[in-house]
């Protein structure tokens, strides 16, 4: 839990300079948030459907742990499976939206604050998937039972935060953000 928390750490470390930059603006020629010339990503486009795919690995990943803990191989292994394809497909889902968006990381403080925000998170993404497909090895090899299953608590963890986090950015840079 140390490790989550300084990792949450470092997200309220961006969502500071995201707010910071949006109420105190120090900018050369921004006046306002989003600086003008700015064309923001629809958020009720693909980021609500990265809203909803993380959100319901968040309850593919609930399901497999309840499998491993009442003893159901099959629900803990296609839990795990399910949540780490929809970890994959999130992340091909984020490099589209990242590949078409309309400005690049360089190009202003919005767009290297959102770009930091968003690529650090999807850093994490990744991370928790590899995690998971680790789990997912180790189910399928009879590695978890219901009383030893530290790795999956651990990777459980982990990717609910990630969730957590994800719904913050969503809420703060893309609909607060985009306006």
């Amino acid at each position: 839990s140390l490790f989550i928390a300084s990792e949450g750490m470092f997200f309220v470390a961006f969502f500071w300079a995201f707010f910071h930059n949006a109420f105190v603006i120090f900018s050369p020629g921004v006046t306002e948030w989003p600086p003008a010339g700015v064309e923001v990503l629809d958020p009720w486009d693909l980021p609500f459907l990265n809203t909803l795919i993380l959100l319901l690995s968040g309850c593919t990943l609930t399901w497999a742990h309840h499998g491993c803990l009442e003893g159901k191989k099959k629900d803990l292994v296609q839990g795990l499976a399910l949540t780490v394809g929809l970890g994959i497909i999130f992340l091909a889902l984020q490099m589209y939206e990242y590949s078409h968006a309309a400005f690049g990381f360089a190009d202003n403080i919005y767009s290297s604050t959102f770009y930091m925000a968003t690529g650090f998170h999807g850093f994490h993404v990744f991370v928790g998937t590899v995690f998971l497909a680790v789990c997912l090895v180790r189910a399928m090899k009879d590695g978890f039972d219901a009383k030893q299953h530290f790795g999956l608590e651990a990777a459980a963890w982990y990717w609910h935060f990630v969730d957590v986090v994800w719904l913050f950015l969503f809420f703060a840079v893309y609909i607060w953000g985009g306006e």
